[in-house]
């Protein structure tokens, strides 16, 4: 799909009250579309290994499990990273669009091309995939998964917000969904303020566009996707604004967001909010997708024929996976 960083950028607009319209939708921070099959089929399952894919080189010294959507048939992929050993292929062809929760096996596959301006998706668990769980479509693509990987929100076509905790019943929400605390509370962007639940919390210096919380306490947030603000117990700590050619993208945050990942055309940037490990220049990565571990110490980069995984201490080399990948999700346990 094309522009999905900017749907999604749209997405949180539309429920931050409104506040910008006519957003431009870009293809540079989307998967290229001749590595899509046709979309027309739900995602579809299997418990049977695929023998071509079995075993993949190990991340020395990393913990987790890696997902993510293969070039070609969209198969979403799960590999132990100690071991390198590729799990039971559960899906075997998707439409490339993956949410995966941050823990637990629990993802949502794309199962058909956009009606309108939302996408039809199903939820699966990759360790049960015969547990039928629901789906829905999620408005230009955006869901978010809570810290404990058993609820999902997002909001729908004609802008009904819902929040599910999957196997249970679905609570309508009053707005639209951008993100869970870290207590599990719904958070919705209204304007340059942040709402947990019906409480006022964080403030920003505007329209805000997206919010990341850190495992460090921080709250990350993009106003009116030309500057990151980063806040730490409600204070401004750092604050980067944008190059013009980011304009409107969306991020990949670091987990303390003290680093921010951008595509620009067949490349990954890391650019520095304030406290980047990586120094305020930053670094650049061949590929289209990036993916951090938990500790951030690690950042896997996808391409069309490989995913790198980089040890950002520089204490080993980077591995390499002979695989193309379209998205990327890096899974604590």
């Amino acid at each position: 799909m094309k522009g999905r960083d900017l749907l999604i950028l749209a997405a949180v607009l539309l429920l931050g009250g409104f506040a910008v319209a006519d957003v431009l939708r870009d293809s540079a921070t989307s998967e290229p579309r001749e590595a899509r099959p046709p979309a027309t089929e739900p995602a579809t399952t299997s418990t049977e290994e695929e023998p071509a894919l079995r075993q993949l080189p190990p991340v020395p010294g990393v913990a987790g499990d890696f997902t993510f959507t293969e070039v070609g048939s969209c198969a979403v992929r799960e590999v132990d990273l100690p071991t390198g050993l590729v799990y039971l292929n559960v899906v075997r062809a998707s439409t490339c669009e993956l949410w995966a929760a941050p823990v637990t096996a629990k993802v949502a596959v794309g199962i058909g091309e956009p009606r309108g301006d939302a996408v039809p998706f199903r939820f699966i668990d990759l360790s049960a995939p015969g547990v039928e769980l629901g789906g829905g479509e999620a408005l230009f693509g955006a869901l978010v998964w809570s810290e404990d990987g058993q609820r999902a929100a997002w909001c729908t076509g004609q802008r009904i917000g819902f929040d599910l905790e999957l196997g249970s019943r679905r609570r309508q929400l009053p707005d639209c969904p951008t993100a869970y605390s870290p207590d599990g509370e719904v958070v919705y962007a209204r304007g340059d303020r942040l709402f947990v639940e019906d409480r006022p919390g964080l403030q920003a210096s505007g329209t805000i566009t997206k919010v990341h919380y850190g495992s460090d306490g921080s709250v990350a947030v993009v106003v009116e996707g030309r500057r990151i603000e980063r806040y730490v117990d409600g204070e401004l700590a750092d604050a980067l604004d944008l190059q013009e050619r980011y304009h409107g993208r969306q991020p990949t945050f670091s987990p303390d967001n003290c680093s921010a990942a951008y595509r620009a055309g067949d490349r990954i940037r890391i650019l520095d909010v304030g406290c980047s490990r990586l120094g305020p220049n930053g670094t650049v990565f061949p590929g289209h997708a990036a993916a951090w571990s938990s500790d951030g110490e690690w950042i896997a980069i996808g391409g069309p024929t490989q995913v790198t995984f980089y040890d950002l201490t520089g204490t080993a080399e980077p591995v390499v996976w002979d695989v193309g990948a379209i998205q990327l999700a890096w899974r604590r346990r």
